[in-house]
């Protein structure tokens, strides 16, 4: 008997719970908004591509040759009159033994994944998955050339373009940033996760191209270190774990170990369907894209709430794309209106609360080591690089202007002295400061006499 999915939202969960995975509901979801938003990307940029057959030159071409996102189709999604970006990147954290690697693999692991296809690579059949490297350099990630100015080797990002990469810890990168031969890694990942876009100036040439992949990783919470602007491009969900959770883990591991051979049949038949629903929304989103994208109203009232920082608010506009990409009653061909109904409502909650969990863990921090003091703007950047931003000034500094500069309770001002000497800026945290009246007294007027007198 053929599995048919209606709802692909409810189906995956199904297939979790079928495989007794705890605590993942507001989770799953958000993986599928990220491959609607991928298929959107696909529909808004894929019309030109640098790894087109036809259009690269040279004996060994740096190409792809079967991609089923390639088309010819125009944009349909322009703000500010730029080439939109609609991917969603997702960073899980969770402390080790909390599943965040399982769901990774659940989607992309080789052979088994939800989204995995023997022939991605080979005949272009569905999206190209990988479970990356435990170790990656820069160029084995974005590539490099040789002396000859030809591309060496086959780079991560180029062999992904279009599909999804994972890493079960994304220390693996953030760790090769330290290293001397990948110190330029911070930069190319922060462009090519931004507008796909991959630049580099080397001795024997340049590489260039642009590329449509989409990360997926995990971090365990003392590992958790986002370089400077990374958070701005990556979906953000946090694995909570308890003594009491922990307990309800180790049940349902037993469970799994207990599984018979019909209940396995039954979750293989519907991996199989979720992974034909998954191709055939993005064949037929291709082939019959929208017309444009409009949102409505409360969409954007809930974006405009103060909890929704200024930088993410197109982080959750893309996730209410992919949303409306994959729900059931999707319609190509015509204008694609982003509504927020109670499903989306609560995904976009159970997300800004996860992110407001670990995105103000490092403020919280804060509040609470310099509490009720006064303290020069010079040393609270070096606290701040200390405690955060593992020892980086320039990180340092931008933490301080997107996480601090508007929160009632920071203020910094220069100190009105009297006299000579430098007036650098102090940074108040905690409390509103009494400004004393310190101007200079007035000078006594002068009294006039006249000559020869004495005063």
């Amino acid at each position: 008997m053929t599995t048919k999915i209606t709802n692909i939202f409810q189906a995956t969960q199904d297939f979790c719970d079928g495989n007794h995975l705890i605590d993942v509901a507001d989770k799953v979801p958000i993986f599928i908004c990220s491959i609607g938003a991928h298929i959107f990307n696909a529909i808004n940029k894929c019309s030109s591509c640098d790894f087109d057959p036809a259009k690269v030159e040279g004996e060994d071409p740096y190409s792809i040759d079967h991609c089923p996102l390639r088309h010819d189709n125009g944009p349909i999604y322009t703000p500010m009159s730029q080439l939109a970006d609609t991917r969603v990147h997702i960073l899980v954290r969770g402390d080790k033994g909390s599943g965040k690697s399982v769901l990774i693999k659940m989607f992309c692991a080789e052979n088994t994944g939800l989204l995995y296809n023997k022939e991605a690579f080979t005949g272009g059949i569905g999206f190209r998955t990988m479970v990356g490297p435990n170790s990656v350099t820069e160029s084995g990630l974005f590539g490099s050339v040789q002396e000859d100015g030809t591309i060496a080797g086959r780079p991560l990002a180029r062999e992904l373009c279009g599909g999804f990469l994972g890493f079960e810890e994304f220390s693996s990168l953030t760790d090769a940033m330290r290293k001397d031969h990948s110190v330029d890694m911070k930069n190319q990942l922060l462009t090519s996760t931004d507008n796909g876009r991959v630049m580099k100036a080397l001795k024997a040439g340049w590489v260039r191209y642009n590329t449509r992949y989409t990360i997926w990783a995990g971090t365990q919470p003392g590992r958790f270190e986002m370089a400077s602007g990374l958070d701005r491009r990556f979906f953000i969900l946090d694995i909570d774990m308890s003594p009491s959770k922990e307990q309800v883990f180790k049940k349902a591991q037993a469970r799994q170990s207990e599984m018979d051979r019909k209940e396995r049949l039954s979750l293989a038949e519907l991996s199989m369907a979720i992974n034909e629903w998954v191709r055939s929304r993005m064949t037929n989103a291709l082939l019959d894209p929208p017309t444009g994208v409009c949102f409505d109203d409360a969409l954007t009232d809930w974006i405009q709430q103060p909890a929704v920082r200024s930088f993410e608010a197109d982080l959750f506009r893309r996730l209410a794309i992919g949303y409306t990409m994959m729900k059931p009653d999707y319609e190509g061909g015509k204008l694609l209106v982003v509504n927020l109904d109670d499903e989306l409502l609560k995904y976009l909650d159970d997300s800004l609360k996860m992110r407001r969990t670990v995105m103000d863990a490092d403020l919280a921090l804060i509040k609470a080591s310099l509490w009720g003091k006064d303290i020069p703007k010079s040393s609270l950047i070096k606290e701040v690089a200390r405690m955060v931003c593992g020892g980086d000034y320039q990180q340092s500094k931008r933490w301080i202007e997107d996480n601090l500069s508007h929160q009632s309770w920071y203020e910094e001002y220069i100190p009105q002295k009297a006299g000579r000497g430098r007036r650098g800026v102090i940074c108040c945290i905690g409390f509103k400061r009494n400004i004393p009246d310190i101007s200079p007294s007035p000078t006594p007027p002068k009294q006039e006499l006249k000559w020869g007198e004495q005063a």
